[in-house]
């Protein structure tokens, strides 16, 4: 960018950073790959450039997300010469304007109503910027709310997959869980979910829950574990409401748990 454009920082007011984000914007539909100078922008979240240079080489890929313009190093002012990094649009978005609800407001009435005219006309998002939504997503999903294992693993496999990287597969453990639907078809017992959970609140292991929902205009109920049933799972918070909670039992402890209400497995039956 131009070299006599105004520096922005945590004082700049949001028509100065608007008027900045509209020329990046301009520069980027021009071709240009790496429309932003780290200079002009790292005042916004770090207080110190080394400590921005740091985070991006840390957790950005060079020559994908940044470029690294290494300065002759024969400085005519004396000291040691500095490099000069220039960043993509969607390294902006989430090394910068992220972390700022402000400043991304104003980045998001800039790029965000282009990003919509671009989805329009069916071009395709960049793969390294879906990427970093994906990575973005899944940071704020798991400190939003309370993933079980099983959970982040699911995540991490939705994360990882698409990038080809491996994921661990769990081998039943304390404290990996699973639905009973889950645990009853790979035993391959002939046994609904339903009647699953009736045996259990007749052994005294789970019982029903309520709360009024306004929007239905009645209560409604789910099923919980408590008692001796927290000795073979957890009551984790259900994907569909997190108002409700659903169980899932441990994998190291179900066919316990079978015994103790005389479910047969398929080798007991054989």
């Amino acid at each position: 960018m131009e070299k006599d454009f105004k520096q922005l920082t945590k004082s700049s007011t949001s028509a100065e950073i608007k008027q900045y984000f509209k020329t990046v914007l301009k520069l980027s539909e021009s071709n240009e790959d790496f429309p932003v100078n780290l200079d002009e922008v790292w005042p916004l979240v770090y207080g110190r450039k080394s400590d921005a240079a740091e985070a991006l080489q840390r957790d950005f890929i060079e020559n994908v997300d940044y470029q690294v313009l290494r300065q002759n190093p024969q400085n005519l002012n004396g000291g040691r010469p500095a490099n000069e990094y220039k960043l993509s649009v969607p390294c902006l978005e989430f090394f910068i304007a992220r972390k700022v609800r402000d400043v991304f407001e104003v980045y998001r009435q800039v790029f965000h109503r282009t990003a919509k005219a671009i989805e329009n006309k069916e071009k395709p998002i960049p793969p390294r910027t879906l990427q970093l939504m994906k990575l973005d997503t899944a940071k704020w999903l798991l400190k939003t709310l309370n993933y079980s294992d099983t959970a982040k693993l699911a995540l991490a496999e939705a994360v990882a997959s698409p990038l080809d990287l491996p994921t661990p597969i769990y081998a039943a453990s304390k404290g990996v869980v699973h639905s009973a639907k889950y645990h009853l078809e790979l035993r391959n017992i002939k046994l609904s979910s339903e009647k699953f959970n009736k045996m259990m609140i007749a052994s005294g292991l789970a019982e029903r829950a309520s709360r009024y929902s306004r929007t239905k205009g009645k209560n409604v109920t789910w099923q919980v574990l408590c008692n001796d049933g927290l000795l073979y799972g957890q009551n984790d918070v259900h994907p569909k409401d997190p108002r409700e909670t659903q169980p899932n039992y441990f994998d190291d402890k179900f066919d316990e748990l079978l015994k103790r209400l005389g479910i047969p497995t398929k080798n007991e039956e054989e």
